[in-house]
């Protein structure tokens, strides 16, 4: 019993590390080779939704980048009860700024999704890269890094972003943490969404396939069901340079509920995503099932004087702990995220109950609050 004992323990450790989502490479690549006027003039689409202050923000950092190409920046203004035409109106001198509103008779389809719509309509260059208000990138290159991975055959490319500070570091390692998977199930030709705001795609692929036709009536994920629909195996590239990455503001707490809400919605309908769920719920199970059994061996072998389970118990306890802590700095490294280590493991810890209090919040709510069909 002891020497079957001290081998599930064994095991566990071994599943439990290797099981973890981080552990996995990113394999990005390189750069491409294409310069800047292969790739030509690019169109921005920010979609603004009652942002006026985030909007008065950001927006210059838009107005300011330094691409050769040219470029224009789209703003589409979904909602405006809180002054956002006048931000607009103080930038109405800028030769590369268009304004466009989302007309107030829409009705049941979604109105982020018709905002998104109508800016790459109105775009007039084949590239367009989509962000939102609350969004603002980290460098003036942030155009010219995104476009360096354009090269022929790719038709998306999947940008980083993540939260500023004041939004406390769990959030931003949960975002960090989805965006990673997310990135991998792409670039391996299974992609099923995307947890950042900062997605440029070809408006001839999005034209031909009808844009959000499908899924048009759900409020939400709009970036989801664009990566879900038009990336498959071979024509998406992830940009994780310093560049091109953007900083989101800090979500309130309503937000934050919302959007959590939200993408489980949107998930449901994503093919490919319950077997992404599944693979996550694996890795939880083994991981937490590690702990137990280590700690209420260690417990029984304390007390029964069974020592030799002891140094077993200890390997299932810390290897975990350090695999995943080893792993989630390599792959923070690459997009400079800057979340203390000592947090990490706790954090993973955490997921679980996070992800089902807001199943449970899901289960429990009206599933209209989600669709423009409210009858």
């Amino acid at each position: 019993m002891i020497i079957a004992l001290c081998a599930v323990l064994a095991v566990l450790a071994l599943l439990s590390s290797l099981s973890d989502t981080l552990l996995r490479k990113l394999r990005i690549g390189e750069s491409s080779e294409v310069g800047p006027s292969q790739c030509g003039p690019v169109s921005v689409v920010i979609v603004v939704d009652n942002n006026a202050d985030e909007l008065r923000a950001n927006l210059d950092a838009f107005l300011s980048q330094d691409y050769a190409p040219g470029y224009e920046v789209i703003v589409v203004v979904d909602k405006d009860e809180d002054g956002t035409g006048d931000v607009l109106k103080a930038y109405g001198g800028r030769p590369n700024l268009y304004t466009t509103f989302v007309p107030a008779s829409a009705r049941y389809m979604s109105r982020r999704k018709l905002a998104v719509t109508l800016g790459v309509k109105a775009a007039r260059n084949e590239w367009v890269l989509l962000t939102d208000a609350t969004c603002r990138p980290c460098t003036d290159r942030w155009v010219g890094g995104m476009s360096s991975k354009c090269a022929e055959g790719v038709d998306m490319v999947l940008g980083y972003s993540n939260y500023a500070g004041g939004a406390g570091w769990f959030k931003v390692f949960y975002r960090f943490h989805r965006g990673y998977d997310m990135f991998r199930a792409a670039l391996s030709g299974a992609a099923f969404g995307m947890a950042c705001n900062n997605l440029m795609f070809r408006k001839s692929v999005f034209m031909a396939g009808n844009g959000f036709q499908g899924n048009l009536k759900y409020l939400r994920g709009e970036y989801e069901f664009l990566v879900g629909k038009y990336a498959g195996h071979g024509n998406v590239a992830v940009e994780a340079g310093a560049e091109s990455r953007m900083e989101d503001s800090a979500p309130s707490g309503k937000a934050w509920r919302e959007r959590n809400l939200f993408h489980i919605c949107t998930r449901r309908q994503l093919s490919g995503g319950f077997g992404r769920r599944l693979g996550f719920a694996a890795d939880m199970l083994s991981l937490h099932l590690c702990l137990l059994a280590a700690l209420c061996s260690g417990v029984w072998a304390g007390m029964a004087g069974e020592w030799l389970v002891l140094p077993f118990s200890g390997v299932a306890l810390l290897a975990p702990v350090a695999v995943r802590t080893m792993a989630a700095k390599r792959a923070m490294d690459i997009f400079g995220v800057g979340v203390p280590l000592w947090k990490v493991f706790p954090f993973e810890i955490y997921f679980f109950w996070h992800n089902l209090r807001y199943a449970l919040a899901y289960r429990l709510s009206d599933k209209y609050e989600f669709t423009s069909h409210k009858s």
